[in-house]
């Protein structure tokens, strides 16, 4: 399992880590969790309302 993040105020993110760079910056709520999918390249935010948005992104090494 992936580790998650909580977002602690609305934030911008374009990258997660020193690894993953998204390929268009993605906004995260207050509250909402987070997490990298290395097996698609994509993030995963969890939105609180049952719904996860995902972004494309790429891992650089």
């Amino acid at each position: 399992m992936q580790k998650r993040g909580t977002a602690d105020r609305l934030t911008l993110v374009s990258t997660v880590g020193r690894w993953f760079h998204l390929h268009q910056p993605v906004l995260i709520e207050r509250g909402q969790t987070y997490w990298v999918d290395y097996e698609t390249s994509e993030l995963c935010i969890d939105r609180g309302d049952g719904s996860v948005t995902r972004a494309a992104g790429w891992l650089c090494r």
